[in-house]
């Protein structure tokens, strides 16, 4: 996060055990004296706004990602950005998406994937113990055997 953005005040927590730090997310905490009422959440209004700019963007409409960025990035209290290149714009959608949609659904997880960094990324985050097959799901035992062309995926 940047250091005036207010999703981070609002969003995470620490506590101090021996003086270090311990950070955890804080989003989704009832903050209220009685017990609400929750709903499982599945889209919000911030993840169609970065869901757009991401397509604008891969379509060539730069000022309309730029706006759909901005958006999200005013409401957090940052400034607005402008005079991007496109593989600049696309970086900062998913930076974006990175804070904005933490501890959500495996939503990095699938970002990464689908942007073919899941290897860059999770080698430097779990070193020795990242492979390349660990981004592939197992392939079912019932599926394999109702279909003999399918082959489970490697590492499984």
């Amino acid at each position: 996060f940047e250091g005036s953005d207010k999703r981070k005040l609002a969003w995470i927590s620490k506590n101090t055990n021996a003086g270090t730090d311990y950070y955890f997310p804080y989003k989704y905490k009832s903050r209220t004296a009685t017990q609400p009422t929750e709903y499982n959440l599945i889209l919000r209004l911030a993840e169609q706004y970065l869901i757009r700019a991401e397509a604008r963007v891969n379509l060539g409409d730069l000022n309309g990602a730029m706006e759909d960025l901005n958006a999200i990035r005013k409401r957090a209290g940052l400034a607005s950005l402008a005079s991007l290149t496109k593989q600049q714009l696309f970086q900062w959608i998913m930076n974006e998406r990175q804070k904005e949609l933490f501890c959500e659904m495996g939503h990095r997880w699938f970002d990464l994937k689908r942007t073919g960094k899941i290897d860059s990324v999770l080698s430097i985050e779990k070193g020795n113990h990242w492979q390349s097959t660990d981004a592939l799901f197992p392939i079912p035992q019932t599926e394999i055997d109702r279909n003999p062309f399918l082959k489970q995926n490697p590492g499984y």
